[in-house]
C-alpha cells in the first residue's frame, strides 16, 4: 500500500535530480563561474588554516 503525500508533493523518484528550468532559473545563463569555486576554496583554506593555527596553540 502506497503512503499518503500531499498533492504538491514532489515524486520522491526525483530526488537528488535537477528540477525543471523555472525553479532554478534560466538554464541559458550561468549560476556559478570559476571565481566562485576560488572564492569558496579560499574561505575553506582560510577557515582550515585558523582551526588548526588555534589547536596548535
Amino acid at each position: 500500500m502506497r503512503m499518503l503525500k500531499p498533492v504538491i508533493a514532489l515524486d520522491p523518484r526525483l530526488f537528488g535530480r535537477r528540477f525543471p528550468g523555472f525553479i532554478l532559473g534560466s538554464p541559458e545563463e550561468p549560476s556559478w563561474a570559476i571565481s566562485d569555486d576560488l572564492k569558496l576554496f579560499a574561505s575553506t583554506f582560510a577557515a582550515g588554516f585558523l582551526f588548526v593555527s588555534v589547536l596548535i596553540l
